[in-house]
């Protein structure tokens, strides 16, 4: 069974203060919920072999995952508790910010990174194309868990959520 939700909440919503901030919700959004530790769901589907991918774009966070049909019935649950109630754990947050800050400096090592962005600034003055998806050093350090709270909040809902489910599923079960 494959499962995607497509959520409006990509980069384009990041603000002009918070540069990145989609891109580090997508990074720490599996890290615990209400009722998961970053533990629980890692065991979760570790033990069930099911993938489990984050991907975020200018316009939207994509979350991906394939498990076994008779695991269908335990994983959507928790693809659902992902998409509804994330709690972004301050230890979580900041374990990962340095990874992100990692790749940030990674990609301003990188020539062909720099030049795309250099043209998307030339080319989208004023306007969110124009900022770096992942932000920069300086705007991620500004971001603090209650800001990927409230970005979750605001940005992962139902209403702006698509989910398909593709597989050997029944369409009652899913």
């Amino acid at each position: 069974v494959a499962i995607h939700a497509l959520v409006h909440a990509g980069s384009v919503f990041d603000g002009p203060d918070r540069a990145g901030l989609a891109h580090f919700l997508s990074r720490t959004i599996d890290r615990g919920t209400a009722t998961r530790s970053a533990d629980d769901i890692a065991r979760s589907l570790d033990s069930r072999g099911v993938t489990l991918s984050v991907t975020i774009n200018r316009h939207a966070l994509s979350l991906t995952c394939q498990c076994l049909a008779e695991d269908a019935a335990a994983v959507l649950p928790l693809v659902g508790d992902l998409l509804r109630g994330a709690t972004y754990p301050d230890a979580q947050v900041e374990r990962l910010r340095a990874e992100v800050l990692t790749t940030i400096q990674q990609d301003e090592e990188n020539p062909a990174v720099m030049a795309g962005e250099g043209l998307l600034r030339l080319l989208y003055p004023g306007h969110p194309y124009a900022s770096r998806p992942r932000g920069s050093a300086a705007s991620l350090q500004r971001i603090t868990p209650g800001d990927l709270r409230t970005f979750h909040g605001d940005h992962v809902t139902p209403a702006g959520c698509s989910l398909a489910i593709v597989g050997d599923i029944e369409a009652g079960e899913a």
